[in-house]
């Protein structure tokens, strides 16, 4: 699959810093980036639609060729679980269409089915503490073998409803153990944190990949991870958010180049790369699309919460 790339920039007036930076994007990237694949992403099935079926049909009429769903309809019960004819279904426009499951490695979710009642007053010991930002969210100790175990049935539930790949999210979750200081060792683990994630993506790709070498896996953050090629070049693909805005402001120049660096990578050695931000005003938004096609980059302008298709801009 063609790489592609979609970016946001969140500030219009008196940005020059931005402005040149964008056009230096434009040489940095011309060689290597083209207009990929119209891009979608949406988690929250429920708000999108009113039905499965209508979810489907929603699908079809769209223009979209790469979709990032979770894999249920309503993100929690059994019986709004996506079957393999409904995914099926959401291709009959576009035989090509990729259909892609949401997986989140790096936190559990109370609204999960895997989720026992009893771990809130009694927690398993993979299970660490609620994430503050997203409520029923629960940071949880990645290495251990009973969290992997929830995973891996988790992986094998998406591969059998016949998605053509997962998109793994909370892969950054080593930072919450590292606390501010890189590479730091895992007196469990007698290895870095970032080694322990490394390590469990790997067994997640090969997993995968046992099913069909076609089967996609795709990061969503964690660039610094792309440091280790090897470990890089395992993977289908990377997903970043915020790359140069944190929604409300523009990052540090230093980290967005930083950003861009790895992300570059990911595009030298052929691996899709998906980029999404999330302005709300209507003239941020205009700025980004002009600055966008100024840089030649693709664009996907969403809600954070995503519960909608976005407005996708392609460079072309």
């Amino acid at each position: 699959m063609e790489a592609f790339a979609i970016a946001i920039v969140n500030k219009v007036e008196g940005c020059w810093c931005v402005m040149k930076f964008c056009a230096c994007l434009f040489i940095l990237f011309a060689a290597v980036v083209n207009a990929g694949p119209s891009f979608a992403y949406i988690l929250q099935g429920e708000k999108f639609a009113k039905s499965k079926e209508a979810f489907v049909k929603k699908i079809n009429e769209s223009d979209r060729q790469f979709v990032v769903m979770d894999y249920t309809f309503d993100g929690s019960s059994k019986d709004g679980m996506w079957q393999p004819q409904e995914i099926a279904a959401m291709k009959k426009s576009d035989s090509s269409r990729r259909i892609v499951a949401y997986l989140s490695i790096g936190e559990a979710e109370d609204y999960r089915p895997y989720w026992k009642k009893e771990w809130k007053e009694k927690r398993p010991g993979f299970l660490v503490s609620e994430n503050h930002e997203w409520k029923g969210n629960f940071r949880v100790r990645y290495w251990r073998k009973d969290w992997q175990a929830i995973v891996f049935s988790y992986l094998e539930t998406i591969v059998n409803q016949g998605f053509d790949g997962v998109y793994l999210d909370i892969v950054d979750g080593y930072e919450f153990f590292e606390n501010g200081k890189d590479n730091c060792i895992n007196p469990e683990t007698k290895q870095t944190y970032r080694q322990d994630m490394k390590s469990f993506v790997t067994d997640i790709v090969k997993r995968a990949k046992q099913h069909s070498a076609k089967f996609m896996v795709i990061q969503q953050n964690a660039q610094s991870l792309f440091k280790d090629t090897d470990y890089m070049a395992l993977l289908d693909g990377i997903g970043a958010e915020d790359v140069f805005t944190n929604g409300k402001r523009p990052q540090k120049e230093r980290e967005i180049n930083k950003t861009l660096g790895y992300l570059k990578k990911a595009q030298d050695k052929g691996l899709t790369v998906v980029l999404v931000d999330y302005p709300k005003d209507a003239k941020l938004q205009q700025f980004v699309r002009t600055q966008a096609a100024k840089c030649g980059l693709d664009v996907l302008i969403t809600d954070r919460e995503l519960t909608k298709l976005g407005s996708f801009f392609s460079a072309k």
